[in-house]
């Protein structure tokens, strides 16, 4: 399963996504299952691009939802200044602004049912 995490807002700084990439990364229980990219968002055209927009998430394995969604509220408790963020999958978007790992881990899951969008 592919996940694409940015802010809420898409406008200002990109240091709270810059934060959450290394986080995940670093993340010792997501190494083998998970891989973490950081890139730039698609654009309009016409539009201007900022440095980082996106962190990217393939997930090799399903197991691997729970460390995700453990990893997120980790770095969500130790940034709770971060805006909130949207994940969005299969064409589904859950916004998370919680440092609750079981209501992360029922958000992503909910990425896994188109038209189920939800917030936490």
């Amino acid at each position: 399963m592919e996940f694409r995490i940015e802010k809420q807002d898409a406008e200002g700084e990109s240091e709270a996504l810059l934060s959450l990439y290394q986080w995940l990364y670093k993340d010792d229980t997501l190494e083998r299952t998970t891989e973490v990219e950081l890139r730039e968002a698609p654009r309009e055209e016409g539009a201007m691009g900022g440095a980082w927009d996106v962190v990217n998430i393939v997930l090799t394995h399903a197991t691997a939802l729970a460390n995700l969604a453990l990893a997120l509220a980790a770095w969500r408790r130790t940034h709770p200044s971060a805006p909130p963020l949207n994940a969005h999958a299969n064409g589904t978007t859950v916004t998370v602004h919680t440092d609750d790992p079981e209501a992360v881990r029922r958000l992503l899951e909910a990425l896994n049912t188109p038209d189920s969008g939800a917030e936490g």
